[in-house]
């Protein structure tokens, strides 16, 4: 019998242990060819690069000297090293050296699904924004397996390409923060466009320049309220609450409220999936498992849904 891997198995791991567990994933900054952006988030900038062949490069801009932020950007690269799933952008490895801060991921193929719903040529029937759900539960049901949540679940962190679905910028949030760089003495939120209807009630009801973003309370629950988010974009091609103020969303979901479904012209069974996702009370929304056995029961139809004209104006930058 091997000890050494018995011990391991059996014993908590010790604090120090985890540099050890890191260097392996540990990429030299100066090994990496950096080429053009290909994207840009809350947390850095996106490049497609080559490191042993074609990669994505998310340079990670995090505040100086942060130690909080640096520590941040390890736990996650932890969690990040043991992931492995097909519809999961495949980790790759990271620069941890300040203050080249970077994850090295596949290059993922196709557009964002962003881009796609918005895309008046596209067709999407029942049968296809199904499918590309049932993609987007397996890939976060086996995060969340893996004890890893994700933070920002929407459009423009998932790939499509030919009927495959992939999830990327997972547990990201977290390092990037919710305050613009070097304002949190200036007490101003940071709100990009879209994102406040991706946050559940218990999120909105937090939010403020005075809560530190890891002090948010995310969980699995908070990210099936996103996922309810992108469900509801799929069909009606556009976010909920499109050209409200801030003000008034916060209001909104803070308070329960839910946009008018009639007039994205999703059926009953749709929608019924969508309020589960978007209810109020945390321990009322279903777990992505179930989600997937909900999506399964789901009639098959072949009808085009609609597609508002006044949706198509909207393109990624």
């Amino acid at each position: 019998m091997n000890l050494s891997l018995l011990s391991a198995r059996n014993f908590p791991r010790k604090a120090s242990q985890t540099s050890i567990f890191l260097q392996e994933w540990d990429i030299p900054f100066e090994q990496l060819e950096i080429g053009e952006m290909i994207g840009r988030g809350r947390f850095g900038k996106v490049f497609h690069g080559r490191w042993h062949g074609e990669v994505a490069i998310r340079l990670i801009d995090i505040e100086r000297d942060n130690e909080d932020q640096l520590k941040a950007f390890k736990r996650e690269v932890m969690g990040y090293r043991n992931t492995r799933h097909e519809n999961v952008v495949l980790f790759m490895g990271a620069c941890m050296s300040p203050p080249h801060l970077a994850i090295i991921t596949s290059l993922c193929k196709g557009r964002t699904l962003y881009s796609v719903v918005r895309d008046a040529k596209v067709v999407l029937d029942v049968n296809k924004t199904r499918q590309i759900a049932q993609e987007m539960v397996k890939g976060m049901g086996y995060l969340h397996a893996k004890g890893i949540l994700h933070k920002d679940m929407k459009s423009k962190n998932v790939f499509y390409d030919n009927g495959k679905v992939v999830i990327t910028d997972f547990g990201l949030f977290t390092i990037s923060g919710v305050l613009q760089a070097g304002s949190r003495r200036e007490d101003k939120l940071r709100i990009p466009n879209g994102w406040l209807c991706h946050l559940a009630p218990e999120i909105i009801e937090q939010l403020s320049p005075e809560t530190e973003e890891d002090k948010l309370p995310f969980s699995k629950q908070s990210d099936v309220f996103a996922f309810g988010t992108i469900w509801y974009e799929l069909h009606a091609r556009e976010w909920p609450y499109k050209s409200q103020p801030a003000e008034v969303i916060i209001w909104q979901i803070g308070s329960g409220m839910k946009p008018n479904l009639a007039q994205t012209g999703m059926g009953k069974e749709i929608s019924d999936i969508l309020l589960l996702c978007w209810a109020y009370k945390q321990d009322e929304r279903p777990s992505f498992s179930k989600l997937v056995d909900l999506l399964e029961k789901l009639p098959k139809r072949n009808r085009r849904l609609s597609h508002p004209g006044h949706f198509w104006k909207s393109a990624e930058l």
